[in-house]
Formats: C-alpha cells, sequence, structure tokens
C-alpha cells in the first residue's frame, strides 16, 4: 500500500531541556494510506492535537521524522525543504480547534471559494473554481445559504462552511482537530456523513482528533489510541479492546450489550 503519510518515530518535549520540560509524544510510528478516515483518539492532554501540529507542519519534533506522500517534511528532528508552503497547502487541509475568526463582511459563497486561493494568483478565479464551488456547496448541504453572511450562521453550520473550503482545495489529507467539540448530535452525524462521502468519492484520507469514544467507533475505520504519549492501540474501530480503553481514559470502559453498532459506556 502506497503511503499519504507517514510517521517515524516522532517524539516532541515543549520547553525541553528546561525546569518546566514535559515530554508529549514518545516514540510515535504510524502509516495513513489512502481512503480511510482515522481516529487519533485519548483523553485530554495525550497529545493528540500536538501530534496533527507536527503532521501540518506546524510543531517541529526534537526527534523522528515525518513523509507526505512519500516527501519528508521533517527527517531525524530537522526540518527539510521538500515541501513549500503553497505545496504543503494543495496537499494538507488542516482544521483547528481554535475558533477560526471569519471577517463579517464574508458571504458564505466568497468564504468557501477562498479554498482555491493557493491555485490561482491574485485570487483571479475561473469559470472551473465556480463550478467547483457549487458542487461542493450543494455536497455540504450548503447551497440554501446563498448571500447569507458567515457569521449569522450557528456553530455548526459555520464548521460546514470550513470544511466545505478545505474541500475545494481538493487535497489528498484533510486533518481535523476536535471537529465534533462544539457541535449537537445532528451536526455530528452531518460532519460525517460528508466526510465519508468525501473518502468514498475521491480517495481522500481524513485524520481527526477525537475524545468521545462512541463517536469514534462508530464513525472512523481505524483508531490510534494514546496514552500518555504512547500508541495503546493501532487498528479497526471496532476490534479495539474494552481494556484499552479503560486504561487510555482512567475509567471502566465495556460494550453495550444491546446493540451492533458497539455503542460504549463508561
Amino acid at each position: 500500500m502506497k503511503k499519504l503519510c507517514d510517521v517515524q518515530n516522532i517524539d516532541f518535549w515543549y520547553n525541553k531541556n528546561t525546569p518546566e520540560e514535559r515530554k508529549v509524544l514518545n516514540d510515535i510510528s504510524f502509516s495513513i494510506g489512502k481512503n480511510e478516515i482515522v481516529g487519533i483518539l485519548g483523553k485530554n492532554g495525550c497529545g493528540k492535537s500536538t501530534l496533527l501540529n507536527i503532521i501540518s507542519g506546524f510543531n517541529v519534533p526534537q526527534q523522528g521524522s515525518v513523509f507526505i506522500k512519500e516527501k519528508s517534511i521533517y527527517k531525524d528532528g530537522r526540518q527539510t525543504k521538500n515541501f513549500s508552503i503553497k505545496e504543503r497547502a494543495k496537499t494538507i487541509s488542516y482544521i483547528q480547534q481554535k475558533t477560526l475568526t471569519i471577517p463579517a463582511y464574508y458571504q458564505v459563497e466568497d468564504f468557501i471559494l477562498e479554498g482555491r486561493r493557493p491555485f490561482r494568483r491574485f485570487g483571479l478565479y475561473n469559470e472551473q473554481d465556480y463550478l467547483m464551488l457549487g458542487a461542493t456547496m450543494r455536497e455540504c448541504n450548503l447551497n440554501h445559504f446563498n448571500n447569507r453572511f458567515v457569521n449569522e450562521l450557528s456553530g455548526g453550520e459555520q464548521q460546514r462552511c470550513i470544511f466545505a473550503r478545505e474541500l475545494m482545495k481538493g487535497a489528498d489529507l484533510f486533518l481535523f482537530d476536535e471537529p465534533c467539540s462544539a457541535m449537537d448530535i445532528k451536526y455530528q452525524k452531518d460532519f460525517f456523513t460528508i466526510a465519508k462521502n468525501i473518502k468514498n468519492k475521491n480517495g481522500n484520507s481524513i485524520i481527526i482528533t477525537i475524545h468521545d469514544i462512541n463517536l469514534a467507533v462508530q464513525n472512523c475505520d481505524r483508531i490510534i489510541l494514546l496514552d500518555n504519549g504512547h500508541v495503546l492501540y493501532d487498528g479497526p474501530s471496532k476490534e479495539i479492546p474494552c481494556e484499552s480503553l479503560s486504561v487510555a481514559f482512567g475509567v471502566n470502559v465495556s460494550l453495550s450489550n444491546n446493540s451492533e453498532s458497539m455503542y460504549l459506556y463508561y
């Protein structure tokens, strides 16, 4: 299987060699192929967001290597120059946990169209861009928001707009940091429906950090479970052991005997 993302032996400290030194990731290794939804699962503070920041190029690990489409972003703990910022923007879409400040003048269609900016000089969009805009808005169920301002929408609707804008890049790899944390049940379901459709249609891969066991098991193809900076489990979501979940979350986790969907309660 050709690797879309390859993470090798990553170590990461905050404030290394100071009294506040804290090691967050310890010898993390995994690879992502095409057409996968991978959940990075674990309790708060286990290193999930830091790991996404490393894959995206925002944080430089002290040790280890990261390859995207066989080109190194980091090698042996050092940043390389194999990926330009523009090329990275076309290959990786990263939607961070922090709320994006959206200027009041942005209408929905203009905001989403901004996703094509890395491909167009001076923001001169062409007919293909506008056709892609229409298709993406329909795919994300946003076409009825034409001429609405983004900051008038609910939090879940704004999240869909952000997702749609990133889809406009046509990236191979999508990184989402806790995308469902501020969503109600309906928008959580909508988000994963769109994510699965995109994966199945285009063969993209999606990495999602998540701390909700039920959401991860029901919607991800694969789960990487983190515990104190280590990989405790990496495999099919439906096969994750309750014992591993109990260790990672520090509570008793068990299967519901009354559901074929493997609902977990804790």
